[in-house]
């Protein structure tokens, strides 16, 4: 609550007091001089609850465009100008980019710097100050830290600037290397750990502590190691990444959660490294069966859900899976119920119906109607309303969870072994195990091994804005994203259900699309600047 309090109070400060003139502007001081602001505990606190409001919104980067249906997870049933046909129509470019953030990361990148600058000359008076003081430095080196690594999973290398900026400096810098890159965010993770607080107090939740900079150092070498940054897949990167993901299971402060279904739903549980404060009730609307008012601009694929497996650890093409095609939707992974609503299932007590003709019913007309065969479900507080009682239910947002570093740990290790050995199994079976599915097969081979391990990302993760980044490190788009199918399901006189898979629409990926382009207005005025290759 006490960080909430203080995002409020200085977003607040920012709209009244700011007079923003640019990149260089030194306004983020909410209008109170540098020593106003670094002179005073409480003023500096709050310059820091100003530094963690520029975190991405991860539920929709921008209004109209969800990371689920700008991949092979969803579609989104509304065409707009700045939508997620930007990078499911090939329509990706310098100048064309809805959720480009090259400036805004670099804008909070220029106040954590202020920030690192200055924070050793805060006064402190108490015992309680002087821990705060320490534990704020160490999330200000986590926040510059984390930053960058959004600047890097978008662009890849780009420029390091460490210190503030002046208008007489020289502002044309290049890129630094991948390796450079990774270095610095590594090294700032590294810088922050002994710094922060090993779990947050009440007082303290959102605020990032130890593990979430172990975890943000692991994604980091995760992603410098992956086939994206690693063609020669140099063993020494994975090898990196396995120790550093390995830490953070080794804290012993984390443990697998079985509510998979509440995950988003709640403040605190023993899965969660770092969450946002903020509770993002608008989702509801946005996301709720429109039969209940709501838009549904998340309708998941068939593609997605074929990768779910049967209860029994089957793929459903495996023999002996147990799948039926006139039956798809029984015996199914039990995070595929939590995770999709479909044609029968129940909702708030109803029977949701995606037939043809159905009260949802699949149709091809833009609108809110599916235009796949599902709504989505996980992400959603089944207790919240749109109406008559609008109530908008909890949705706080999740940025890393202990089961996504255990599967970058079976990633990493996986490729830095011959074959898996039980390291890596463990990790998997971990997150499998706690919602009730088998353990994986024994004596799989590194490529069979690596094929599960994505697989279990992607339902373990989705929806929740990995697998469009997951995509485009392990450089699949041009195999995922080239077609996104739906079910047709329609309704017999008997009563019983015909299940026809079905083209949505035919998509375009470019191997240039795994990393963004960086914006024209950058190139034009940063002349050191090198744009990414495919966009020239």
């Amino acid at each position: 609550m006490k960080l909430n309090i203080l995002l409020c109070w200085w977003l607040l400060v920012g709209v009244l007091s700011c007079n923003v003139k640019g990149y260089l502007d030194k306004a983020e001081t909410g209008g109170l001089s540098e020593q106003e602001v670094f002179g005073d505990y409480v003023q500096t606190e709050r310059y820091l609850a100003n530094i963690y409001a520029g975190l991405p919104n991860e539920w929709m980067p921008v209004k109209s465009v969800t990371y689920a249906a700008a991949s092979d997870e969803a579609k989104c049933p509304v065409i707009y100008f700045d939508g997620p046909q930007v990078f499911t129509r090939g329509l990706l470019s310098p100048t064309y980019n809805p959720i480009e953030y090259w400036a805004g990361l670099y804008a909070s990148i220029r106040k954590v710097n202020r920030f690192i600058e200055k924070i050793d000359q805060v006064p402190a008076v108490n015992a309680t100050q002087m821990a705060g003081k320490t534990r704020m430095k160490g999330e200000g080196y986590f926040l510059r830290a984390f930053y960058y690594y959004e600047l890097f999973k978008r662009y890849g290398s780009v420029p390091l600037i460490d210190r503030v900026l002046q208008i007489t400096d020289d502002l044309n810098l290049p890129r630094n290397t991948v390796a450079e890159v990774t270095a610095f965010i590594v090294q700032d993770c590294n810088t922050a750990v002994p710094l922060l607080d090993g779990v947050n107090s009440a007082a303290n939740i959102g605020r990032a502590t130890r593990g979430a900079a172990l975890m943000l150092k692991a994604r980091a070498l995760l992603l410098a190691a992956s086939p994206l940054h690693n063609p020669d897949n140099d063993g020494a990167k994975w090898t990196a990444a396995a120790v550093a993901a390995r830490e953070i299971a080794d804290m012993g402060s984390y443990h697998v959660d079985a509510d998979y279904k509440g995950l988003f739903h709640k403040r605190s549980a023993s899965n969660i490294i770092f969450q946002s404060t903020a509770n993002n009730t608008e989702w509801l609307k946005q996301m709720f069966l429109p039969s209940m008012n709501g838009t549904a601009w998340i309708q998941p694929l068939q593609d997605l859900v074929d990768a779910y497996e049967m209860k029994n650890g089957k793929m459903i093409g495996e023999a002996g899976s147990g799948y039926a095609a006139n039956d798809p939707y029984k015996d199914r992974d039990p995070r595929f119920y939590a995770s999709v609503l479909y044609n029968g299932s129940s909702w708030k007590g109803e029977t949701v119906q995606t037939f043809v003709g159905g009260l949802d019913g699949l149709t091809s007309a833009e609108g809110s109607l599916t235009q796949t065969g599902y709504y989505l479900r996980k992400l959603i507080d089944e207790n919240g309303s749109v109406s008559p009682d609008n109530r908008p239910g909890d949705h706080y947002w999740v940025y890393m969870r202990f089961e996504d570093a255990l599967l970058m740990y079976a990633e990493a290790q996986n490729e830095v072994l011959g074959a898996p050995d039980n390291t890596v199994y463990d990790a998997v079976n971990q997150v499998r195990n706690r919602v009730g599915m088998p353990s994986l097969p024994a004596n799989l081979s590194k490529s069979q091994m690596r094929e599960r391990i994505r697989n279990e990302r992607r339902i373990e993760l989705a929806f929740e804005g990995q697998r469009f980044w997951d995509i485009r490190r392990w450089k699949i788009g041009t195999e995922t994203m080239n077609e996104a199918r739906g079910m047709r399901i329609t309704k017999n006189t008997d009563g019983s259900f015909t299940h026809t898979p079905f083209l949505v629409e035919s998509r375009i990926y470019k191997p240039a699309f795994d990393l963004f382009p960086i914006p024209q207005t950058e190139i034009n005025k940063d002349k050191k600047l090198v744009q990414n290759p495919g966009y020239n």
